[in-house]
């Protein structure tokens, strides 16, 4: 007997993975406001444990997107939580520096896996008239998870030496909560009817010149949003501690204020995407990041100590225009451009470029690691949000199905 699939379910499940693994990558950043103290960790290391789920993503994303399309994205949607749950688990666990780095690097193959999946199966259940607010409610999500962290994290944080590791331990218990939840998932028909058997056939149809164009743009697109996203969400607390002196708790309980505005944007997405369509967002998601990061970026690498309601304003404006557009887009789009069989594929392709560019957003600012360097690391962030802008004008179609009346939330039937 097929088990019947509604959007309530198919949303909420891919939702409920989304709060748990935001949850855990953006938890690390309270963390280690505390870790580099206590475990007297280098920049260097500070960086690493804050990229490692970004590599890991890399090589899940690919992986998991060949796997989904040959043999079901049902199956892959449970293998990769189970990584998840039980490397978070054990990340909590860890007793110093290279046993978090191993088990934080596992974990981010989980959630690499996931997003390669989770938005094609998600296409393919819900009505065209409605994915692009389903798909943008689920990445909303997203957000709600990064507040969370800072939010939990800044609480346990304080409550001894082991705070750090109820936090991590926080993300575990999510994420187990997602993999009982995600049984009653049954497999994408549309997929069924498509599906390719072999993977030299999913092969062949990936390296056709056509996909391989929609690859690469959407691919670079995801890399220039990933690069500011991963760079700002990641080392918020530690920006705002070395603006400010804050310690990790108040640096944290600060980060949820600066991202506040980017939940409203994200709510704003979800009402207009599919009225407004997915190339405007995008576009002035990437402009108005630039332009806000900016002058914040001038005024630090001059000295100038903006006072904290200027500064806080500026980046709480860059992360909301980045959570109204390209934090959604780039991955609606990404899935929208590929066909069926091989969705998962071409999502997990761009995927991995764009984690990528995670990698480096972080890295640079592991690089220049010290309060002097962070004038130039925003204003690279800027540049690059910048281009971001430029070629989504030059190179990104409109992928929505066609212009429809602003959606209610109950209509979406994620109420």
């Amino acid at each position: 007997m097929k088990r019947k699939v509604t959007m309530t379910t198919a949303a909420w499940m891919a939702a409920l993975g989304l709060l748990a693994a935001s949850y855990d990558v953006t938890a690390i950043s309270v963390v280690l406001v505390h870790l580099k103290h206590a475990w007297d960790l280098s920049v260097r290391e500070t960086a690493n444990l804050t990229a490692a789920p970004l590599v890991g993503s890399v090589i899940g994303s690919l992986a998991a997107g060949l796997f989904a399309d040959r043999f079901g994205r049902r199956r892959l949607l449970m293998v990769d939580f189970g990584a998840f749950v039980v490397a978070a688990g054990l990340a909590a666990l860890a007793t110093g520096y290279d046993s978090l780095l191993l088990w934080r690097t596992v974990m981010g193959l989980g959630i690499g896996a996931d997003f390669a999946v989770a938005f094609p199966y998600l296409l393919e259940t819900v009505q065209p008239m409605k994915r692009g607010a389903t798909m943008a409610f689920v990445l909303l999500i997203n957000d709600v998870g990064q507040v969370l962290a800072y939010g939990v994290g800044s609480y346990l944080i304080s409550q001894g030496a082991d705070g750090f590791r109820w936090v991590l331990a926080v993300g575990a218990v999510l994420g187990a909560a997602v993999l009982l939840g995600r049984r009653a998932l049954p497999e994408s028909e549309p997929w069924r009817k498509e599906r390719l058997q072999s993977f030299a056939g999913v092969g062949r149809r990936v390296l056709r010149l056509k996909e391989l164009k929609t690859a690469g743009s959407s691919a670079i697109l995801w890399f220039l949003h990933q690069v500011t996203g991963q760079g700002l969400t990641l080392f918020l607390p530690v920006i705002i501690s070395l603006l400010w002196n804050e310690t990790a708790s108040q640096s944290g309980t600060t980060s949820i204020l600066v991202k506040l505005l980017s939940l409203g944007a994200g709510v704003l997405t979800v009402y207009v995407i599919d009225a407004w369509g997915r190339r405007p967002l995008q576009l002035a998601g990437f402009l108005g990041r630039g332009l806000a990061l900016l002058p914040l970026g001038v005024a630090v690498l001059l000295g100038y100590r903006m006072p904290f309601w200027v500064a806080g304003t500026l980046l709480a404006v860059a992360l909301a225009f980045g959570a109204m557009g390209p934090d959604k887009t780039t991955v609606i789009t990404t899935s929208e451009r590929f066909s069926t069989a091989i969705r998962s594929t071409g999502q997990g392709e761009s995927e991995m470029v764009g984690r990528l560019g995670g990698v480096f957003g972080v890295l640079l600012f592991g690089f220049f690691g010290r309060e002097s360097g962070l004038g130039e690391t925003i204003l690279v962030f800027a540049a690059v949000a910048l281009l971001g802008a430029l070629l989504t004008a030059l190179t990104l179609p409109e992928t929505a199905p066609s212009r429809v009346p602003a959606v209610e939330p109950q209509a979406l039937g994620i109420e």
